[in-house]
């Protein structure tokens, strides 16, 4: 038996491309590049809002309407590469990528923007799944621990360094581009990785396998009539339509489950398997990771708004007061996966714990000196804020996922991903109706207390929803491949 199992891994090796380790370069490099966009932008966005004469509303819809086009896309796009090749799909995903990026570095108005930013995000949901299965097919299981924790890393990476990144690029202002060349500096990224792409292996998954557009449709029309509506209340002032639109998504998304537990029922390739939500721990899983991330990104949100609209930072400064957070975050990203072999659960609360009382922390330190944000106390604080997150994100997939049983983990890791992005979304649009409520102000005439006022509660709500997620976390137990 032993001989037998020996010689088949030793075909399978022999099946596989010597060049792997080669090419795995080359298949993470569209991972940082969607990466290190995602929060770039995030530094420039007051500085965008300002160039185009945008709205509140409008710089959220520049944010949440990428997330979210993302987070709907991934559910079928996986499935789109297993049917036409991931390869293939790879190489659409980042041509449309780098054209958006193009184009939005071109954009004279928000409105143009906020459409080149869905397009760019449905062809960043075209990346990740392709990557991700590459990553599976390529590799043999003893190499699959060290390929996924150079993946974390790399995300990792790109959180640490885009914020910053992104502050310096704008700063630098080459040619007097100003947030611009944030854009501008996807395109020889994305033309890069173009040109290497040849050096991949075609694969493919189950090419018989079919798509659910009904669910694909009930659900992307849900979703998009849920957020919408939250980022545009507040400037319109709460419209009769505006809770007609969130009704209709609430019917839309009921819609959506049945049809998929129908589909389930007659085994007629749901686009969902909504059944995995019978492992209890599961949904507790996914509820944590739906307060955990919506705290994270409404913090990053809020934070550089006070920081370029309340202190009037500018991007270098901004990026500054981030690096500490990024570098926390990326030192315990390294090691979060050697710490929960060891210590299991108790990171992961422990990483939610730490995030939600740097928050609170964060309040009390705004009472003492709420102008000097780049003195020792705040970046200590924003380091501690960046191991804490590191602790509890990074690691958080496998934990959640090693709630279910093996045959159900790709349904698991698909709601996994699409929940993350939906959460960016929902958290923007959420904590923006909050901290404008908040400022009672508009943004250029608020003064600094009443910005502090509006970061005070929104750092409470981040730190309550930190604090939430560590609850249910203390609800899921050791797994035994933790």
């Amino acid at each position: 038996m032993l001989n037998h199992t020996s010689t088949a891994g030793e075909e399978l090796e022999q099946q596989l491309d010597p060049r792997r380790w080669y090419t795995l370069a080359v298949i993470l490099l569209p991972i940082l590049l969607n990466s290190l966009n995602t929060y770039m932008i995030q530094v420039a966005l007051p500085l965008i809002q300002n160039s185009l004469n945008a709205s509140f509303s409008d710089a959220q819809l520049i944010v949440t309407c990428f997330s979210l086009s993302l987070a709907v896309a991934l559910i079928v796009s996986g499935k789109l590469g297993d049917i036409y090749g991931r390869r293939r799909l790879l190489l659409i995903g980042v041509s449309g990528f780098t054209l958006m990026a193009i184009l939005g570095g071109l954009a004279t108005s928000p409105t143009l923007l906020i459409a080149i930013r869905i397009v760019q995000g449905l062809a960043a949901a075209l990346i990740q799944p392709q990557v991700l299965s590459m990553m599976q097919v390529n590799f043999l299981p003893r190499e699959k621990g060290l390929v996924f924790s150079i993946y974390g890393a790399l995300l990792g990476f790109g959180f640490a360094f885009g914020l910053t990144l992104g502050g310096i690029l704008v700063n630098w202002n080459v040619f007097d581009l100003g947030w611009r060349t944030v854009f501008f500096f996807n395109v020889p990224f994305g033309i890069l990785v173009l040109l290497c792409l040849p050096l991949l292996p075609e694969s493919h998954g189950n090419p018989t396998q079919r798509i659910d557009w009904t669910g694909t449709f009930f659900i992307m029309s849900g979703l998009f009539l849920l957020v919408y509506p939250l980022s545009e209340g507040q400037k319109q002032g709460w419209p009769h339509w505006i809770w007609g639109c969130l009704a209709l998504s609430l019917l839309l998304l009921l819609a959506f489950i049945a049809v998929e537990i129908h589909k389930q029922k007659c085994d007629d390739a749901p686009l969902v398997d909504l059944t995995i939500f019978k492992q209890r721990l599961f949904g507790v899983g996914m509820l944590s990771v739906v307060l955990i991330y919506l705290s994270m990104f409404s913090f990053f949100f809020i934070l550089t708004y006070y920081l370029q609209f309340g202190l009037h930072f500018d991007a270098q400064a901004t990026s500054l007061a981030f690096l500490p957070l990024g570098c926390g975050f990326f030192l315990t990203s390294l090691i979060s996966s050697q710490v929960v072999d060891r210590w299991g659960m108790a990171v992961l609360k422990t990483g939610a714990l730490v995030t939600a009382s740097c928050c609170f922390f964060f309040v009390l330190l705004l009472r003492i000196d709420a102008m000097h944000l780049l003195q020792m106390p705040y970046m200590v604080l924003l380091l501690t804020y960046g191991m804490g997150l590191g602790l509890v994100t990074t690691p958080l997939t496998r934990v959640v996922l090693g709630t279910v049983p093996a045959e159900n983990v790709g349904a698991g890791s698909g709601l996994f991903n699409t929940v993350m992005y939906l959460a960016n979304s929902l958290g923007v649009a959420l904590i923006s109706i909050l901290f404008s409520t908040a400022l009672q102000q508009p943004l250029k005439n608020a003064i600094l207390s009443d910005y502090v006022r509006a970061f005070s509660v929104s750092l409470t709500a981040c730190g309550a929803l930190a604090l939430a997620a560590f609850v249910c976390l203390s609800f899921i137990r050791n797994q035994h491949n933790t």
